[in-house]
């Protein structure tokens, strides 16, 4: 009996033991990298007043620090209006200058007046499964916070690479470190999903930015050319990426039409049918979750498509093409932006001829005024069939080039198909 007491307790005093010691690490690594770490401030020069706050590490010589884009995004999109400051573990505050910018994973390098702790080390290889780590940085205003969670790998369906981190980073932490703990930098705190579901973004992407970045301060205007750069390229990649392969196949009825075209782009279907109505529709709604955050109002890099089949055994012809009419209504809010940021959307309408169909088509597209060569496309296809069934089908991509947009609408278009 007592050597069975002894096994039944072994395990809870093995987890007991391990306990003591997570904590003492944390505290030691608290200890250790608090006076690397800073808050970063963006100031509203007219009224000298806080816009935005973030977090910050030293990650090289000469003051060099660590962010995310999206806490000093201001800068690019708004140059004169903001300035940015940091704000150390002991009060001391100082100037931040902004030298680069990697708008597609989120980072951003800046140099610190008259600040030059010791720097930080990057651990580009993968943790274990499982390892524990450590985030550290300024939630809600609050002062310096560190977090302990695990290591639970790469996001699997995702279009960039990011950590997934089971630990609360709050608003405020963004651009902090997570270590491991020998206190190297794993990742780049980002985003969160709450109840514990946090994302970094991996330490590789730090060293690439510091490898490519100057030593002088970007001009306003090489900032702009510069986030051009990066999303065009980026678009290259992944709509390059889809056009290369055969768009995946759904049903609608007796249509075929685009299906879930990656791991990362999502799919749902419904279908509204009610008694009293005199028609009803099944729809098919596929879209990222991921964009590209370039300022408050403006987001770039989604794609979303819906298909959307109208059937009617009880109305007349003039009565059920007046509902689709104006179920087909085009909402350009729902892309973001504003007359700052984006021209009006220019539209072409026409008929065209495709797998046995004949499609009314309207195509609509309105470019970035301050990222050269970049563009919002919305088209809607329309195709009639016995006067009792429509199929619709709507496309929206952003941040896209003029050519990708058109040819990838085009082979949206072509994917329709009336198979019975």
């Amino acid at each position: 009996m007592h050597f069975m007491l002894i096994r039944w307790l072994l395990p809870i005093l093995s987890s007991l033991s391990v306990m003591p010691a997570a904590a003492e690490n944390a505290e030691s690594i608290f200890a250790t990298v608090k006076d690397r770490i800073v808050q970063v401030r963006l100031i509203d020069q007219g009224g000298n007043a806080k816009h935005a706050l973030g977090s910050g590490f030293v990650i090289a010589d000469g003051g060099r620090i660590i962010s995310n884009y999206h806490v000093v995004s201001g800068l690019v999109n708004h140059p004169g209006r903001f300035r940015a400051e940091y704000l150390n573990q002991n009060g001391g505050s100082g100037k931040l200058e902004l030298l680069d910018i990697d708008v597609v994973h989120d980072l951003a390098l800046l140099r610190a007046d008259d600040f030059a702790p010791a720097h930080f080390s990057l651990r580009e290889e993968a943790p274990a499964m499982g390892t524990r780590l450590y985030s550290l940085g300024n939630p809600l205003d609050l002062g310096l916070t560190i977090v302990e969670g695990t290591y639970n790998g790469l996001l699997k369906k995702s279009l960039y690479e990011r950590i997934h981190f089971t630990g609360s980073i709050n608003p405020g932490m963004s651009g902090g470190p997570t270590l491991d703990a020998e206190g190297n930098v794993v990742g780049v705190n980002v985003a969160s999903a709450g109840n514990q579901v946090s994302f970094l973004v991996p330490a590789k992407y730090v060293a690439q930015l510091l490898a490519h970045a100057g030593s002088a301060p970007m001009s306003a205007a090489t900032f702009d050319a510069t986030v051009a750069q990066q999303l065009l390229a980026n678009q290259d990649r992944y709509i390059g990426n889809l056009l290369g392969n055969a768009f995946a196949d759904s049903t609608l009825g007796g249509y075929h039409v685009t299906g879930q075209l990656a791991d990362y782009v999502n799919c749902w279907g419904r279908t509204e049918r009610e008694p009293r109505r005199l028609y009803y529709s099944v729809s098919y709604h596929c879209s990222t979750d991921e964009n590209i955050f370039l300022s408050e109002e403006l987001n770039s890099g989604a794609i979303q498509f819906n298909h959307r089949l109208w059937s009617t055994d009880d109305l007349g012809a003039i009565h059920f093409f007046h509902l689709l009419q104006n179920a087909a209504n085009f909402d350009a809010s729902s892309f973001g932006g504003n007359e700052e940021t984006m021209s009006n959307f220019r539209c072409d309408s026409g008929f065209v001829e495709h797998a046995g169909l004949t499609s009314k088509v309207i195509y609509c597209q309105r470019r970035y005024r301050q990222f050269d060569g970049l563009y919002d496309v919305y088209q809607l296809s329309l195709s009639l069939r016995d006067n009792h069934e429509l199929l619709q089908s709507s496309l929206m991509l952003s941040g896209v080039s003029a050519a990708n947009a058109a040819a990838f609408a085009r082979r949206f278009t072509e994917a329709i198909a009336w198979k019975p």
